[in-house]
C-alpha cells in the first residue's frame, strides 16, 4: 500500500472484456444497487483524475447539470480536477480544472497523491487507467461487469500483463458483478 491519497478507478464492463462506450451496453444495468454502489465510489474521493478525452466529453456536459438528472453531477462540478494530457496546452471554463502535462506525469501525480485530501477519483478513463496500473499508481481497480456481451470495444488490455489481487466481489439482483481489485504488486 502507498503512504498518502490513494488513486481509485472505477469502470463499467461487459462479460466480453469491453470497457469503451458503457452508454451503449451498460445503462440498463446502471441501476438500483449497482448504481447505489457507482455512488459510493465518490464518498471517500475529494479530487478527480481524468484523461484529455473524457475531460473534454464530460466538461461540455456536466456544468450544465446536477445531481437530481445524474447522481455525481455536483460532485463532479465541485472538487478539483486534474487533466492528464501530452496535447492540451490549457484546460476550459469547468471550474476547479488543472492540467498535469509534461515530461514528468508521473512524478506530478505522485505529488498529488501525497497532498492532504480524500481519495482521488478516476472514472470513465480507459487510457488513463491503463497508464495509473502500468506505473505503479492505481490503488484499486473497481468493475462492474455487466451481464451482456458488448460485441466491439477497447478492453483494458493492451498487450502488457498487470497482475490483480482480488479484494472483493460482490453480485446484485440485476445480474450485475461488483469486484474491486489492487495491484498484486503492492
Amino acid at each position: 500500500m502507498t503512504a498518502g491519497r490513494r488513486i481509485e478507478a472505477g469502470l463499467f464492463v461487459s462479460m466480453d472484456g469491453v470497457v469503451e462506450a458503457p452508454e451503449k451496453w451498460g445503462m440498463p444495468y446502471n441501476t438500483g444497487e449497482a448504481a447505489e454502489a457507482v455512488t459510493r465510489l465518490f464518498d471517500d474521493a475529494d479530487t478527480a483524475l481524468l484523461c484529455r478525452s473524457t475531460y473534454q466529453m464530460w466538461s461540455s456536459f456536466f456544468p450544465h447539470v446536477t445531481s437530481e438528472q445524474v447522481p455525481t453531477a455536483d460532485w463532479l462540478n465541485a472538487v478539483p480536477k486534474y487533466v492528464v494530457s501530452s496535447t492540451l496546452t490549457e484546460v476550459g471554463q469547468w471550474k476547479g480544472s488543472h492540467l498535469v502535462t509534461g515530461d514528468d506525469i508521473a512524478g506530478q501525480i505522485r505529488a498529488l497523491k501525497q497532498q492532504p485530501g480524500g481519495t482521488i477519483n478516476v472514472g470513465g478513463s480507459i487510457t488513463l487507467v491503463q497508464w495509473l496500473m502500468k506505473n505503479g499508481l492505481l490503488d484499486d481497480l473497481y468493475l462492474q461487469i455487466a451481464p451482456v456481451i458488448a460485441g466491439t470495444g477497447r478492453t483494458l488490455a493492451d498487450g502488457e500483463q498487470i497482475p490483480m489481487l482480488l479484494a472483493a466481489t460482490r453480485a446484485f439482483a440485476n445480474g450485475v458483478i461488483e469486484t474491486d481489485y489492487t495491484p498484486a504488486s503492492r
